[in-house]
């Protein structure tokens, strides 16, 4: 397999990484590394945690490697908007049946109820609230979006409610939304206090390594070779890959994955006074109908979030620059939900990427003793956590209905190359954003 060329980077500074209780957990040091391991796993997000959790269940004994080429939860797994979705966004898209639908949200709870049981086990103070979350619209010409995911809703029999704008306003403290439907099994979390945390519990057996890059894999007959971007080399029984767009790196894939950058602002906290427009509303989160819409949280520690801008990330990555330009659209967001809080000030700004496909479905694929996956839409925690939790049965000659459905699920379509994607994506992303209007 090839070298890599393109590193993963942090892209403006993580509100969610700053404001974790875990920021400076020190994991294991560059000097422990083994010239030998059981199981190396590249990539410490939730595919990672996933996959080094059922390893550890599995074979308690083993000796297992974990690297991240950054920091932990500076990662695209810490920089997103936090929801743990039961059920996703994706609904009804072109390739989805009603058994994929089912099976989604089976894999999802599955997820969900896992970190939750790790999280209790091992007394961790992390920002995690099951409040739900709202789909939600600003213009009526959307309730039809709304009223497809009713639809599927229903026909799955998973509980929601659909909301109007009065008891919207109540219950976010915002009068901007006209409606949107409720999904109460949903968990809001700060992604990156979550993932550092579920790392920090894992037992002794399992080396976490972060800032400590993967250069190369190399599949033998009966092994795998990792080298590092330091210069160590290490033999290993198998590799679990679950690095989204890098596997294209990594010579996993090709042409698969279509990298948008978007980009996320989190407050000041808010004070007493601040927070009277609040007033009896617990910590919420609204994604938009529209695809290209605002993202909006009210988090645990009385910060305001906005997410938005779409950019293709041809390099995986966008300037410094572009992360100043993005203020512009996220705080007209900000100040058009929070007519009353104009004058709060963003703390932290920064990019992340959201790992699409072109048909929204996931890699998840094997090449001898590698074993790689990536999530294809933009609700993927949940995901990426299931398929690294079942390539470690995977690795292992391991038989289950999950697996076996992931293994048969439909695969992600061929984009061309970079410089095509990049001219046809921008034009496409510039027409979701005006089309967007007011839900942005």
């Amino acid at each position: 397999m090839k070298e890599v060329n393109i590193y993963p980077a942090e892209l403006g500074v993580s509100g969610w990484l700053e404001t974790s209780k875990y920021k400076n957990h020190l994991f294991n040091q560059e000097e422990e590394i083994r010239d030998d391991y059981d199981y190396v796993v590249v990539g410490a997000g939730y595919g990672g945690y996933g996959a080094a959790l059922r390893l550890q269940e599995l074979f308690p004994n083993a000796r297992i490697a974990v690297f991240e080429a950054i920091r932990i939860g500076a990662n695209d797994s810490g920089k997103n908007a936090g929801f743990l979705i039961d059920v996703p966004h994706k609904f009804g898209d072109d390739v989805s049946t009603p058994e994929d639908e089912k099976w989604t949200v089976r894999l999802n709870m599955h997820a969900i109820n896992t970190m939750r049981r790790e999280i209790k086990a091992n007394n961790l103070d992390v920002d995690w609230n099951e409040h739900g979350k709202y789909l939600a619209a600003y213009e009526k010409r959307f309730w039809k979006i709304l009223d497809h995911d009713r639809e599927i809703l229903d026909n799955m029999n998973v509980p929601y409610e659909d909301v109007d704008a009065k008891e919207l306003a109540r219950r976010l403290g915002t009068k901007y939304y006209s409606r949107a439907i409720f999904n109460p099994g949903s968990v809001l979390v700060n992604p990156a206090d979550v993932i550092r945390a579920l790392f920090t519990s894992l037992k002794p057996n399992v080396h976490v390594f972060e800032k400590c890059p993967v250069m190369q894999i190399e599949d033998r007959s009966n092994h795998a070779i990792v080298k590092l971007l330091n210069g160590r080399t290490i033999r290993t029984n198998a590799v679990i890959v679950t690095a989204g767009p890098f596997l294209q790196e990594l010579g996993l894939v090709d042409h698969r994955f279509c990298p948008i950058i978007s980009y996320g602002a989190l407050s000041r906290q808010l004070t007493d006074s601040e927070m009277k427009a609040f007033e009896g509303v617990v910590p919420w989160g609204v994604t938009a109908a529209n695809s290209a819409g605002t993202t909006v949280r009210l988090t645990k520690d009385r910060r305001l979030f906005v997410r938005n801008g779409l950019l293709y990330g041809t390099y995986y990555t966008c300037s410094p620059e572009q992360i100043r330009r993005s203020q512009t659209l996220l705080r007209k967001a900000f100040n058009n939900r929070f007519p009353l809080h104009t004058h709060v000030n963003f703390e932290y700004v920064w990019g992340g990427m959201i790992h699409l496909t072109m048909n929204s479905k996931p890699v998840f694929g094997r090449s001898g003793n590698v074993f790689y996956a990536g999530v294809g839409e933009g609700a993927g925690i949940c995901k990426v956590f299931t398929m690294g939790y079942y390539l470690a049965e995977w690795a292992n000659g391991m038989r289950s209905e999950e697996l076996s459905y992931m293994q048969h699920d439909k695969k992600p379509s061929w984009l061309p190359p970079n410089f095509i994607c990049t001219m046809g994506a921008t034009v496409r992303l510039w027409w979701e954003n005006a089309n967007a209007q007011g839900e942005v």
